[in-house]
């Protein structure tokens, strides 16, 4: 199991700094380099929003210039979704977590 509450910490000071205007690749590779070989965890994420109603991952992704597929419009019970619809949905969380690893990657992240 890994660290929770680093993720958390992690996230409240990017949203911080982004919210004021003055994230930038270089900073936010500052803010997540004292996480280094450490086991972060995103289990700790609590899904606060940026002002401009971001989360984290979208945050991130801005600021690398990372572009994403659209994500794909579905229900909004997951149970109610068909088994098309579910593929559509495991497809594009797999290019985000594929795109997401490969920046914490960069950062050291385990």
């Amino acid at each position: 199991m890994g660290n929770n509450q680093a993720f958390s910490s992690f996230e409240a000071s990017v949203i911080a700094v982004y919210n004021r205007g003055f994230l930038d690749k270089d900073l936010l590779h500052a803010l997540a380099s004292p996480y280094e070989g450490m086991d972060i965890d995103r289990g700790g994420m609590e899904g606060t929003l940026a002002h401009d109603g971001l989360d984290i991952d979208d945050i991130i992704f801005k600021v690398y210039a990372v572009k994403l597929p659209p994500k794909p419009v579905l229900p909004d019970d997951y149970r109610d979704w068909t088994p098309k619809q579910d593929a559509q949905n495991e497809k594009w969380v797999d290019k985000k977590y594929n795109a997401m690893s490969k920046i914490e990657r960069r950062w050291g992240w385990r």
